[in-house]
């Protein structure tokens, strides 16, 4: 099962967030709201946190998920629109005429989210890193920030071995999301540990909606 853990209140699969009905309805359920949402996914690599953000997008037609740049090559079990490739040159280009909203080097290749433009009515998703989220945060605080991991280290590395990543990498990986945990504590991300992957985009859902709701 799920579970959601913040500095504040904690949520799971079944509970509801203080004040604002969970899983009541589609996401997209016509909830209106003065500005458009925003919603930062963060959290290691293998965690998750783009097939959720997929899930998201698929069964929301009010969010829009923007696709960020990187110069890391394309794996094996990447979706045909996990990123937008590119090599140094020109993401270097793009990130001089500040077509970024925020950029990070992450073990040695760069990622950088567009300068977000989503369509008329629609909120964005952004799946980026912690580093990322604080630039974010520094620009739009009220955004709602969500870290998604595995439920423990052993398990983390597991899933990065499974799809593709070497030994090396994965401890790399597993060490990195230590640090990352510690950022996102710092800087009030509400936490979802992903054990069950249909329970975790239920629970994500219904933090979003809670949010539409208290932004409405």
């Amino acid at each position: 099962m799920a579970s959601a853990v913040s500095s504040g209140p904690s949520w799971s699969p079944g509970s509801a967030e203080p004040d604002h009905p969970t899983g009541v309805g589609p996401v997209g359920d016509g909830i209106r709201h003065r500005s458009p949402v925003v919603v930062v996914l963060s959290g290691p690599g293998g965690a998750g946190k783009g097939t959720i953000a997929r899930a998201l997008v698929e069964r929301d037609d009010c969010l829009a998920l923007s696709r960020s740049w990187t110069t890391r090559p394309r794996r094996v079990d990447d979706a045909a629109d996990a990123y937008v490739f590119v090599d140094s040159a020109a993401f270097e280009t793009r990130r001089s005429d500040g077509g970024f909203v925020e950029w990070n080097e992450f073990l040695g290749f760069m990622y950088g989210t567009p300068t977000p433009d989503p369509d008329e009515g629609r909120d964005l998703l952004l799946e980026i890193d912690v580093a990322g989220g604080r630039q974010v945060r520094d620009r739009l605080p009220g955004a709602l920030f969500l870290f998604v991991d595995a439920p423990d280290d052993g398990e983390l590395r597991r899933r990065l071995l499974g799809r593709g990543d070497g030994a090396e990498r994965a401890d790399a990986r597993v060490a990195e999301a230590a640090r990352e945990r510690r950022a996102a504590d710092d800087l009030g991300y509400r936490r979802v540990v992903n054990d069950d992957l249909e329970a975790t985009v239920e629970l994500v859902a219904g933090l979003i909606h809670g949010h539409r709701a208290s932004n409405g």
